[in-house]
């Protein structure tokens, strides 16, 4: 049975929404939608109304792509204080077969007296399941035994950090089904079976947050941020050129490189400055700005990954929108190794790293549903069954199907 959930990341830069299809482990992009985030600073609100008329843009205009109301989303929430301890969980298992009750209960156990009530519970990631003497079971269900053991990864932050965006999320009128952090989700999405067996990080630079987050087998078991990101590269831009930011950005994503040893001397633009006058930009200049910048913010992820980790690194993946950007991946190899990529995300439909963490988070949900042995569809039957499948050919399902395959194309 297939499964459509709804991801909600929101970010200092834009909100993004992606809805996905779920089924037997596969997973299709129904929509998505990006739009500018206000309201919103290094992930602290200092403008909760302007944040929510935000959250309620994206919303609709995702409405309109799919044709279907959304109530329920799984929320992506920032890892500023998180902490994230090992702990151990063990129940009784009822009639000697484990189930999806099984697991929840497990999962209960091991959570309880597990942090204190001025925190939150964000994840309960298992590390292995032990039915009666049989050790490191990756997936229990229907092991026969009388004794259920976990020992998972707990991750817990601060109320007050993460309650203001649950908050403003339940004022429009949308339900949380899960939260995650939003660089947890982003390993759902490049994960691998060959990454899952390895130790690595993932960093995701944001518009003026930079999240690193330190995996072992999947797990997340360390995390940091550094408040710098994409957004300075447009504020380098601006007070150099005397640009506005919208010009800076747009320079940056259509014009530049990140790296200027690939960048065209001869390739020139003019543009109009904040002073009204006509200036003309080198190609390899401004390229030279995004670079110095860019090798700024990686190096600093670097000293990051050695302070939260002494142990080998098999890999360093970066995401994030303006990772997007063209040459930025030689940068990142050079700054930080061979071992270290940008990630590209191919996933039709969500074709842009800005999507990592909103998509990461459906695919989170969809894997630990399977797990509890729970069917959860975030969308009403009655509105699934006309978009899949329309029995009336009236002009209501005409203009879903033609927004939806406007939006197929459109990525």
């Amino acid at each position: 049975m297939s499964h459509i959930y709804t991801g909600l990341d929101v970010g200092n830069g834009e909100i993004k929404v992606v809805v996905v299809n779920a089924w037997k482990n596969k997973y299709h992009v129904l929509a998505t939608t990006a739009k500018k985030t206000l309201g919103l600073k290094k992930n602290t609100i200092y403008d909760e109304k302007k944040l929510k008329t935000s959250i309620l843009q994206a919303i609709k205009a995702t409405e309109e792509k799919i044709g279907m109301k959304i109530k329920e989303v799984i929320l992506t929430v920032p890892a500023n204080r998180a902490n994230m301890t090992i702990e151990n969980g063990l129940v009784n298992i009822k009639n000697e077969v484990v189930t999806g009750n099984t697991v929840i209960s497990v999962i209960k156990d091991t959570v309880l007296n597990a942090y204190d009530d001025t925190r939150e519970l964000v994840s309960c990631l298992p590390i292995s399941f032990t039915v009666d003497d049989t050790a490191s079971v990756i997936d229990p269900l229907n092991k026969q035994g009388k004794k259920l053991y976990l020992k998972a990864v707990v991750a817990t932050s601060p109320k007050e950090e993460i309650y203001p965006f649950i908050n403003i999320v339940r004022s429009i009128g949308i339900n949380i089904v899960d939260i995650i952090y939003n660089t947890q989700a982003d390993y759902y999405t490049v994960s691998s079976k060959e990454l899952d067996r390895k130790m690595g990080a993932i960093i995701n630079i944001g518009s003026d947050i930079t999240s690193v987050g330190v995996f072992n087998k999947g797990i997340m078991i360390k995390n940091s941020y550094i408040p710098v990101g994409s957004s300075s590269v447009d504020k380098d831009i601006s007070f150099i050129y005397k640009l506005s930011l919208k010009k800076s950005k747009d320079l940056k994503e259509k014009f530049a490189l990140t790296s200027s040893r690939y960048a065209d001397s001869n390739d020139v633009i003019s543009v109009e400055n904040t002073e009204n006058k006509k200036i003309t930009i080198n190609q390899v200049q401004i390229s030279e700005v995004i670079e110095s910048r860019i090798k700024e913010i990686l190096k600093l992820t670097k000293n990051e990954i050695n302070r939260l980790t002494k142990r080998e690194i098999s890999y360093i993946i970066v995401v994030g929108g303006i990772s997007e950007l063209a040459g930025f991946n030689y940068i990142v190899e050079e700054v930080l190794g061979r071992n270290a990529n940008c990630f590209n995300m191919q996933i039709l439909g969500a074709r842009h790293n800005k999507f990592t963490s909103a998509f990461g988070s459906c695919k989170y949900f969809d894997k630990k549903c399977s797990l509890q042995e729970q069917s959860i569809n975030m969308f009403n039957n009655d509105d699934i069954d006309n978009f899949i499948s329309p029995k009336k050919k009236n002009l209501i399902n005409e203009n879903m199907i033609n927004k939806f395959f406007g939006h197929f194309f459109d990525n």
